[in-house]
């Protein structure tokens, strides 16, 4: 799916999304091709701690929580400097 495709299936919704095909210009995350993996439309806190375990469980993935009330993706890259626990 594409962003727009995910705004018009889940309009006002939290989605946790997961970047199928993705790339990098400059320092923002360009995601080409979007699996929708939940949606929530009571709130932010039942889709952070969502997130929060798909973190966990699929650390390697790139899965970003977003409201679709956003026209754009707008997401920054940023270069972890440090150790991570578990790795």
């Amino acid at each position: 799916m594409k962003w727009d495709d995910v705004r018009n299936t889940y309009p006002s919704q939290w989605v946790v999304i997961e970047a199928v095909e993705a790339h990098s210009e400059g320092n923002k995350r360009i995601i080409d091709k979007i699996a929708v993996i939940d949606s929530f439309m009571d709130g932010a806190r039942n889709v952070l701690l969502e997130n929060a375990k798909l973190q966990r469980l699929y650390s390697g993935r790139e899965i970003f929580v977003v409201h679709t009330s956003r026209s754009e993706l707008d997401i920054e890259e940023r270069r972890w400097v440090g150790v991570r626990a578990g790795t």
